[in-house]
């Protein structure tokens, strides 16, 4: 069957989660309305259980902790449950308005009822688990508080925090003396572990320092033998592992003394670690949605344990080592309003990474008086979807502070089929046999930030097993200004995975000057 497009508006074609979000009048997510679109089949099948979501509720409207308190007054817990870190603040941390959530599927029921009016925005983490890790991300909800965490009797005026996918407490760097069997993290959150058993948080596993000490010498005696014990494999037994610990020995005034430099009138800062949730394989480094939930809990945890073990004056530095180049990066995307709204409380200060990726060969940016035309080369046997952004604003301003913009897109496969020209408010979908190879969500403001955000989402280009698969090659993204006034675009378009060697292709376009 030959593929070909399907357009309409935006009510018409998303299921029916999406649905009940749009019409709660909360911002939608147009990833949301992608994995609706196409059942969640590209990232990861549709949740079940508990899944997390990362909410920004109305500006004078309720704040987390009172959310959290209403939902355990009602007894909606079935199918909505906060951790403590948000139900049980610190004094510093009550009044914020940015929190996560664990929810089911029933959640969205509710939107319109209980929840109507509550939310800002809200995103749901997609891409971030595969079935065959599925059983590392059951959330088991509890009503109890963190574990108390005994003080730190160094300095307390400062801690620091590092988020890393690969961190591990057994790396030689985080060791305080010269034989690796004492750590410098009073505490670690592990969110990968399968056992749920750290109190209050819901999933993953909380390590205090003095047992953390117990496992280094039992898995690193002073003989230098590993010994792999069933904890330490939990956490990588792996002394030579790199992940996160340049960022940290930057942080933290390293290398240690078990390396034998550091300065003994100035001793290294102690530190609170997380390893952050393992997204699937193939979606790890791939452009597209954050998985925001998991990033707050963590800044989250740190900014409060912080405190807890160096007191109410102390503060956080926190290494994030997640970077997603496919955000709006002006500050308005909810991940970045949640870290904002934490480092204004003086808890914590946040560090992202900066130059892990080559942008010059994903970005571009124009002006669009009439017409432009954006090529996006799209790589063969990627077997992970490729998403591109396309950022909108009128003349005066991005993210939201200039005119509104009205712009038409309308895109062009590499085998020639073209859509028609998609207005603000509808959806394209690029079908064969009545699956989607192609979405295009144009849907104007959303939840991924202030600015206009028009969406091109693409199937893998190789599926191993079905016939399934989008065209890799030449993709052109057209787009039509209707207004008088010039419109400013900034576009992700990167080229994704590859099982082969094939070289990325710097985007390019046509009908326009690039700005920068």
């Amino acid at each position: 069957m030959s593929p070909h497009w399907e357009i309409g508006a935006a009510r018409d074609c998303i299921g029916p989660a999406a649905r009940q979000a749009l019409a709660s009048g909360t911002r939608l997510d147009p990833y949301l309305v992608w994995a609706n679109v196409t059942h969640y089949r590209d990232s990861g099948g549709v949740p079940r259980g508990r899944f997390p979501i990362a909410i920004e509720m109305k500006q004078g409207g309720d704040t987390a902790q009172q959310f959290a308190q209403d939902i355990e007054r009602n007894g909606w817990q079935e199918w909505i449950w906060m951790s403590a870190l948000y139900r049980d603040p610190p004094s510093a941390l009550a009044g914020t308005r940015f929190c996560t959530a664990h929810v089911t599927r029933d959640f969205f029921a509710h939107l319109g009822t209980d929840l109507a009016g509550r939310f800002e925005r809200f995103t749901e983490a997609l891409a971030v688990s595969s079935h065959g890790d599925a059983r590392l991300h059951r959330v088991r909800p509890d009503h109890a508080s963190l574990r108390p965490a005994p003080m730190h009797d160094g300095p307390g005026r400062a801690i620091v925090g590092v988020c890393e996918e690969g961190l591990s407490f057994l790396h030689r760097r985080y060791a305080e003396d010269a034989f690796g069997t004492s750590t410098r993290f009073q505490c670690f959150w592990n969110q990968n572990d399968a056992a749920n058993s750290a109190s209050g948080l819901g999933y993953g596993s909380e390590l205090l320092k003095s047992q953390m000490d117990a496992i280094l010498a039992d898995a690193f005696p002073a003989d230098d033998v590993p010994r792999a014990a069933g904890d330490a494999r939990i956490y990588r037994l792996d002394r030579q592992a790199t992940d996160g610990a340049t960022a940290a020995e930057l942080a933290g005034r390293y290398p240690s003394r078990a390396l034998g430099n550091a300065d003994d009138h100035e001793p290294p800062l102690p530190m609170i670690g997380v390893q952050l949730r393992r997204r699937n394989r193939l979606a790890r480094d791939a452009f597209g949605p954050s998985p925001d939930a998991d990033l707050l809990d963590a800044v989250r945890y740190i900014a409060q344990r912080a405190r807890d073990i160096g007191g109410a004056d102390c503060h956080a530095l926190v290494s994030l080592n997640a970077g997603n180049a496919a955000w709006q990066q002006d500050g308005s995307s909810l991940i970045e309003g949640a870290l904002d709204e934490l480092m204004d409380t003086g808890a914590c200060s946040v560090v992202l990474p900066s130059g892990n990726g080559d942008l010059s060969q994903c970005r571009s940016a124009l002006k669009i008086a009439d017409r432009a035309e954006l090529r996006w080369r799209v790589r063969a046997d990627c077997a992970s979807p490729v998403f591109a952004e396309i950022w909108l604003s009128g003349d005066g301003g991005y993210g939201g502070n200039g005119a509104d913009p009205d712009v038409d897109v309308q895109i062009v496969p590499p085998d020639g089929i073209e859509s028609a020209w998609l207005a603000r408010g509808e959806i394209g979908n690029l079908v064969r046999g009545g699956d989607a190879l192609c979405t295009v969500v144009h849907l104007g403001r959303g939840a991924r930030g202030d600015g206009h955000m028009i969406l091109v989402a693409l199937a893998p280009t190789t599926v191993r097993g079905r016939v399934r698969r989008a065209s890799a090659g030449q993709w052109l993204i057209r787009l039509r200004n209707n207004a008088q006034a010039d419109v400013t675009a900034r576009a992700w378009l990167p080229c994704g995975e590859s099982a082969d060697d094939t070289p990325l292709a710097a985007p390019t376009h046509s009908g326009a000057q690039p700005r920068e």
